[in-house]
């Protein structure tokens, strides 16, 4: 499977935040203090770093390679070239009592329009095209999520019967099992999870596959189980941690994977779906007029 996060054009702060949790404590620790603080990074030697951190500059050049990057002074010439693009703000800096309702605001849409950018940078056309192929040739879909994931799964079914594609939406966990056990081989799953290491979901999933089915995921951490088990996943970025559960930027950045999706199914349907739309607003309008007849 391709990972796109090997691109050579993707952003060293979202590759960080999005790998962060998959390094090793040592590790994570110093790629918080560079993610907190990247411009005063780019001024510092790797000794000085260590110091900082309290970790050894052998646990920087191996949290770089981890990133990809041959080590420490290649990772801060990355970061020191992206730095003008951005604000120079705390992106994780947390709101507090005394913030205004416009800082509020304005911290709350610029890390929507980070994370969207992100999700936009690490975009793998190729996994879209799968999917969209995986979801076109299927005669049944199961959308699974959990929580806030859950809401995002339930979206999933309704944009999906919208394109003519027979779905389904589960958010209790034998639920999933159940559907998952009548699957084979002409039906899919869409997992979404951010951390893709839920246990519930990871169990259904596994049962699916078990059985034949695609498994389609969208995700916020690519070398999570269920991105790696899946035979194609998407990824949707933002800055929570993989475990903060019912952030409004990941699910806004999960919604707007299955709209993408589905737009994708769209193209492949054009005539078939308006056929269907203008049908579907015939009949909600005669609904509608019944109602206000009865009343």
């Amino acid at each position: 499977m391709l990972n796109p996060l090997r691109n050579e054009d993707q952003e060293t702060l979202a590759k960080m935040r999005t790998l962060r949790h998959t390094l090793r404590p040592s590790e994570r620790d110093v790629a918080e203090f560079v993610l907190a603080n990247p411009r005063r990074v780019t001024t510092m030697t790797i000794t000085r770093l260590s110091e900082v951190c309290k970790c050894s500059e052998t646990t920087i050049t191996r949290m770089s390679k981890a990133l990809g990057y041959q080590g420490f002074g290649e990772l801060k010439m990355a970061i020191a070239t992206e730095l003008p693009k951005r604000e120079t703000g705390n992106l994780f800096e947390t709101i507090g009592p005394d913030d205004s309702l416009s800082a509020v605001a304005g911290r709350f849409f610029h890390n929507c329009i980070q994370s969207f950018s992100d999700t936009l940078n690490f975009l793998d056309v190729t996994h879209l095209e799968k999917a969209v192929n995986i979801l076109n040739q299927s005669s049944r879909v199961g959308c699974f999520g959990f929580g806030a994931s859950g809401l995002v799964a339930n979206d999933a079914q309704q944009k999906l019967l919208r394109v003519s594609i027979k779905a389904w939406s589960f958010v209790d966990p034998h639920e999933q099992i159940f559907f998952a056990n009548g699957l084979s081989s002409e039906d899919t799953v869409l997992c979404i999870s951010h951390s893709g290491e839920t246990k519930d979901i990871l169990e259904s999933m596994t049962v699916a596959k078990s059985n034949g089915a695609n498994i389609i995921s969208i995700v916020g951490n690519p070398r999570s189980k269920l991105a790696e088990s899946s035979d194609v996943f998407l990824l949707a970025l933002s800055n929570e941690l993989p475990f903060k559960s019912g952030s409004m930027v990941t699910r806004l950045c999960q919604l707007s994977m299955v709209d993408l999706l589905t737009l994708g199914i769209a193209t492949n349907r054009k005539e078939n779906i308006l056929e269907q739309f203008g049908r579907n607003q015939q009949a909600v309008y005669e609904r509608s007029m019944d109602s206000h007849h009865e009343k």
